[in-house]
């Protein structure tokens, strides 16, 4: 390696290392040593970023020589940066700034795409990718990343045949198996079954393989109604994926009950006033529970818009966390995380929503887990409306582990875990209740969906919306679906998901009577 390139994977074990201070000194003096290369300012801005100063890691890249600023790679970093930022309109801005100057390389086309899905501008990344197929047409990667925002945009028919396509030249693609499982529902005549089957048997033993093309081979046998299979082939695919997962279920539930031991009614009510803002609905609960029905059903609506699943306040309230704590040493986490400034809190969530709801009157935030936070929801926005979608537990429990999340919710691949995870969010749920009673309206799924109109009645009179008859059509609407519920959410409501967790036979009665045991059921 050159001097440079040394030095700089010194740095990169530093940031790996957690030693930011370290990395921060070593980009200075790269700096110096090399001001012509751009190299160094992309670590100084990593190096900035992992500091928690993003604003500062922007800066790095403006600092660079005109030239090298306006190229694709750099160009790319910033808006990614910029996003992390909460600064959405800057980083498309800032991204489609970067489309002429990408040229051929895959990765840049394929992190302009990502930019654009990102910010919810699903139309344009597939226009995009089009023309990034156009220019590499044997890319894979062009090609998947082509069929899974067709899948988001509803757009199966493309989907497949992109899919068709990329299989041809690489027949064990394991997203593309399953996704291509994902597209329709399955018929006798019409299925992939005996070629997953053949997949299995003489593709790769690789992870990913095993388990897309075994939730692929669920998929369809769940179809045709042949449910001890599809379990069967739902318990290899998970075992396969649990293994690949750095997943410490005891530490993940510890950290709920620290949230829940320290933030008592008593904390709640000694909070500062937040941010007045009446705009803001929060959808909450387990995912695969109605959380995007919900959603699309008040995207319906002509005063509210959706934001999708918005990470930014569990982002916000972290980083101003972790601001405040050089200044308590020896105060716990409870009381850094109530020690935040909620007003200024509140401010900054609304500000960086804003940016993707624009003037809309009400908008909804559909991150399932946010069930985490509703405590620090209601002090920050003590306006907002809080929806918590509820499922019967088994039904829950069913329709998670039958769902490959790909890198979200680690817990959903082992039964026991998942009964753990789903007693602990209860837990957590009936506790923000008791902090803040008659703050957070429950939805039950199953009453939801089989009255409907009477349950979409009180969801918008909870929202302090008025009635109007189109939120029954929300099956019609042609918005991206950016969740699992992409293809389910484009029907109208029905009961058929009522008591499915009864298809796995007896391969959830350990789960059953976990969740009795805690009083669940």
């Amino acid at each position: 390696m050159t001097p440079l390139q040394q030095q700089l994977d010194t740095g990169i074990q530093h940031l790996r290392a957690g030693r930011f201070d370290e990395a921060w000194d070593l980009a200075e003096s790269l700096k110096a040593q090399f001001p012509d290369n751009p190299e160094p300012y992309l670590f100084a801005a990593d190096a900035a970023r992992m500091r928690g100063d993003r604003s500062g890691a922007v800066a790095q890249l403006d600092a660079l020589p005109g030239d090298v600023r306006g190229s694709a790679p750099v160009l790319l970093r910033k808006a990614q940066l910029q996003f992390s930022d909460s600064q959405r309109a800057a980083a498309l801005a800032t991204v489609r700034e970067a489309m002429p100057a990408t040229g051929n390389d895959e990765s840049q086309l394929r992190g302009v795409a990502r930019i654009l899905s990102d910010c919810q501008q699903a139309e344009e990344a597939r226009n995009w990718l089009l023309e990034a197929h156009q220019r590499l047409p044997e890319s894979i990667a062009v090609l998947f990343d082509l069929a899974v925002t067709e899948f988001h945009l509803n757009l199966p028919e493309q989907a497949a045949q992109h899919l068709e396509a990329l299989l041809k030249h690489e027949p064990y693609h394991p997203g593309a198996l399953h996704l291509r499982s994902q597209l329709a529902t399955h018929s006798a005549e019409s299925n992939n079954i005996e070629s997953l089957r053949k997949c299995l048997a003489t593709g790769p033993d690789h992870p990913n393989l095993v388990t897309a093309a075994n939730y692929a081979l669920a998929r369809e046998l769940e179809d045709l109604e042949r449910y001890e299979e599809a379990f069967a082939a739902l318990q290899a695919g998970a075992s396969a994926y649990r293994k690949t997962l750095q997943y410490d279920g005891d530490e993940e539930l510890a950290s709920h009950a620290l949230i829940r031991d320290g933030f008592s009614a008593a904390d709640f009510e000694a909070l500062p006033g937040g941010c007045d803002d009446e705009a803001p609905i929060f959808i909450v609960g387990l995912p695969r529970t109605g959380t995007t029905l919900v959603e699309r059903l008040l995207n319906s609506h002509s005063q509210a818009v959706s934001i999708g699943e918005f990470k930014d306040f569990p982002m916000m309230l972290g980083d101003m966390a972790g601001a405040v704590a050089p200044s308590m040493p020896g105060a716990s986490n409870a009381e850094i995380f109530r020690s935040v400034d909620f007003k200024t809190l509140g401010e900054r969530y609304i500000a960086a929503a804003r940016e993707v709801a624009g003037d809309s009157p009400r908008f909804v935030d559909k991150l399932p887990y946010n069930f985490l936070y509703c405590g620090y929801i209601l002090g920050a926005l003590p306006k907002a409306r809080i929806l918590h979608l509820k499922r019967q537990p088994l039904d829950a429990c069913y329709a998670i582990y039958k769902t490959l999340f790909f890198g979200a919710y680690s817990f959903s691949y082992d039964l026991d875990e998942l009964a753990d995870y789903i007693i602990s969010y209860h837990q957590q749920m009936q506790h923000w209740h008791q902090v803040a009673p008659g703050r957070i309206t429950d939805i039950q799924y199953e009453t939801l969906v089989q009255d409907p109109e009477a349950e979409a009645r009180r969801i918008l009179d909870a929202c302090g919306l008025p009635w109007e008859d189109q939120v029954m059509e929300f099956h019609s609407q042609q918005a991206p679906a950016m969740t699992a519920s992409a293809m389910q959410v484009r029907k109208p409501m029905n009961t058929d998901s009522i008591d499915a967790w009864q298809r796995a036979g007896d391969g959830l009665e350990e789960v059953r009577e976990k969740l009795a045991a805690a009083g669940l059921l």
